[in-house]
């Protein structure tokens, strides 16, 4: 019941991001007013497969594959927020001076995290999803890893773009995960994505030789 609510939740969310996609194409700050929220999901028992998905954000793209991918592994979430939240003139892409984007080319930025996750002992695997900017995964990104200890883990990286491919994204990622952490290649979800196609992407990253 907690896995088809969960998604449930995500094919809600995916339904409002394509709604959202359509009308930003006519006023740009229709995507905040059209993308859902949802603040509390079903609690999962970690222990019985020890997989977290932590993922970052701004708007409801990312947010409606890790729902999926989640509800797919019977994972735990955990989104990663920004102590100060992005706005929607922020996350203009096509502004070289919003914000997202002189984070994204600034090698030194490390935007703040409202709160880090609690004990990581008890998730063997991590999954990390992100958007693209610049083709490059946002520096609040950096701050997580800067921040959290993955030793011993295997980390899953994914993201959701519409153009761009998976590429290096992940590089600078993986170089600050240490020497112990087990890194997979990471997948690139597309726009038009099912959740059934995002829950098999996932499963099948975790267990290739099936």
């Amino acid at each position: 019941m907690k896995k088809l609510l969960i998604i449930l939740l995500g094919l809600m969310l995916l339904c409002g991001c394509v709604f959202a996609e359509e009308a930003a194409e006519e006023d740009p700050d229709a995507v905040t007013s059209a993308t859902l929220k949802i603040n509390r999901l079903p609690e999962v028992n970690a222990e019985e497969n020890g997989i977290l998905v932590v993922y970052f954000s701004p708007d409801d793209t990312t947010r409606a594959a890790a729902y999926c991918i989640a509800a797919g592994l019977s994972a735990e979430l955990f989104e990663i927020e920004a102590e100060e939240p992005y706005t929607a003139e922020d996350l203009d892409y096509y502004n070289r001076f919003s914000r997202s984007m002189t984070e994204s080319y600034n090698k030194d930025a490390r935007p703040a995290i409202a709160a880090l996750p609690g004990d990581l002992s008890k998730y063997d695997t991590i999954l990390i999803g992100y958007p693209l900017w610049g083709g490059m995964a946002p520096k609040i990104l950096l701050t997580f890893m800067e921040s959290v200890d993955l030793s011993g883990k295997t980390v899953v990286p994914f993201c959701t773009s519409n153009s761009s491919a998976f590429g290096s994204s992940d590089k600078d990622l993986k170089k600050r995960a240490g020497d112990s952490v087990t890194w997979k290649k990471g997948t690139r979800i597309k726009k038009g994505a099912t959740a059934e196609e995002i829950i098999g992407l996932a499963e099948q990253i975790l267990n290739p030789e099936e």
